[in-house]
């Protein structure tokens, strides 16, 4: 209790130093004002046509459960969308709701999931009140978590409801379990131990869970569902280079989720490879499509020829034809361009934000190169390191050479990019299965709990 007291005080604490910094966001960002209040609270937290689905709880939850899946942000949303659709087929009478917590989650889910959901929503902000209120309105049946976005007051409201939780792909960093090791005391009471079942992506983060004290039973690895919505990409249709103004005969290189300090990095790489490769293009796609106009400046200090992908009104860029460089600042058609590139880069690795996922790249067999900081999806990139599916650089040097040598050898890229594909294809299987039994496990269980 004294625990969650401290928490509360210290949120309330952090929301009020925070208000000047969201009002001046809020005044300077379009829209941004709105989603502030639907995160505080102060505004209905429906984003779709549906505001909610019946409020009465499910007559049998067996056959036509109510459903509550959150995604944090695009990664997570983009992970959960073939389970959704599983679900839908599974339970075609449930109500399902998908809550974010970004306003690029929030926008995907829209553009990708609402066929497969009956209420998209924004999460609240973990402030006293908010949770129950919510909890409420949704009655959920079963509440999922979609690899990380742990609350507090969330995960305790939805215990006091007897709402069963469960949490899939998740993750701990070896640097997240650093601070829940020293934090123990408060993280596995008000993070992790309300969760009924908790499904890691690794042994390794099952060996940690356990290690704060989880009991064995409770967590498990049952597959990774980015695997599996991956392989779902390989089945979109794909962009034609002439929509970028890219021509057939161009090596195309795409720096997929860049950050501020890699896309320096990316044009000096770029500068020393197009004086041996002149029919290099390069795209650049800055993971906060905000950043596409201060990255479009930063290339034009380098003397490249450049345009965005979109004008501001949302047409295809006139200016593509004749650039050298073209920067992506679009939701959406990042996958579609990694299935164009040659070879692909995964931004966020070459400094410490974690990395971004190359399974995006590989199921087009595309080669892939990232930097040392692929934290966030470790599993993963051990994977295609494993196969040599994909060149793990450390500096702007080595960058150099792996694109140099996958230049220069044409059937050496292909082969990489192959084993990448196949890797995707081969750890796929079975995971879409392991899910729903599990959640099917999960609502039985809480129909028995009832009865008795």
């Amino acid at each position: 209790m004294m625990t969650r007291l401290a928490y509360n005080i210290g949120l309330l604490a952090g929301l009020i130093l925070a208000l000047p910094w969201l009002l001046v966001k809020a005044l300077r960002v379009p829209g941004y004002a709105g989603w502030v209040l639907h995160r505080l609270g102060w505004a209905d937290a429906s984003l779709s046509s549906t505001v909610f689905p019946n409020s009465a709880a499910s007559p049998n939850p067996t056959t036509s459960p109510r459903i509550w899946l959150h995604a944090l942000s695009v990664g997570e949303t983009a992970s959960v969308r073939p389970l959704l659709r599983a679900l839908r087929a599974h339970y075609p009478q449930a109500a399902l709701m998908l809550s974010s917590s970004t306003r690029a989650g929030a926008t995907l889910a829209a553009a990708t999931c609402a066929n497969l959901v009956d209420c998209r929503l924004v999460m609240p902000y973990d402030l006293p009140g908010a949770a129950t209120r919510i909890i409420r309105r949704l009655r959920p049946d079963l509440f999922i978590l979609v690899e990380t976005d742990f609350w507090p007051n969330l995960l305790g409201a939805l215990a006091a409801a007897k709402v069963p939780m469960l949490l899939i792909n998740g993750r701990m960093s070896p640097t997240s379990w650093n601070h829940y090791r020293i934090l123990r005391f408060w993280a596995r009471p008000l993070l992790f131990a309300p969760f009924t079942f908790l499904a890691m992506q690794t042994k390794a983060e099952v060996d940690r869970m356990v290690a704060l004290g989880l009991t064995p039973a409770r967590v498990g690895v049952i597959g990774n569902l980015k695997y599996t919505a991956a392989a779902a990409i390989g089945h979109r249709p794909k962009l034609a280079r002439s929509e970028l103004g890219i021509g057939a005969h161009k090596l195309l290189w795409v720096a997929g989720s860049t950050h501020a300090g890699e896309e320096e990095i990316i044009l000096r790489a770029f500068r020393r490879l197009v004086v041996q490769w002149p029919d290099l293009f390069l795209v650049l796609a800055p993971r906060r499509v905000e950043r596409a106009a201060m990255v479009l400046a930063l290339a034009k200090q380098y003397g490249y020829r450049v345009a965005l992908r979109r004008e501001p009104k949302g047409a295809a860029a006139k200016g593509a034809t004749e650039a050298e460089v073209v920067v992506l600042n679009s939701y959406g058609e990042l996958v579609d361009l990694y299935s164009l590139g040659t070879m692909v880069f995964i931004g966020g690795s070459l400094v410490p934000a974690g990395g971004h996922n190359p399974l995006e790249a590989a199921v087009w067999e595309k080669p892939v190169l990232f930097g040392p900081h692929m934290e966030d999806f470790a599993e993963i990139s051990e994977d295609l390191l494993a196969v040599n599916g994909a060149l793990q650089v450390q500096n702007e040097d080595e960058l150099v050479a792996g694109l140099q040598r996958w230049l220069a050898d044409p059937n050496h890229r292909a082969a990489c990019g192959r084993r990448g594909g196949e890797l995707v294809r081969t750890r796929d299987q079975g995971v879409l299965a392991a899910h729903l039994a599990l959640i099917e496990r999960l609502q039985t269980t809480k129909i028995n709990n009832v009865k008795r």
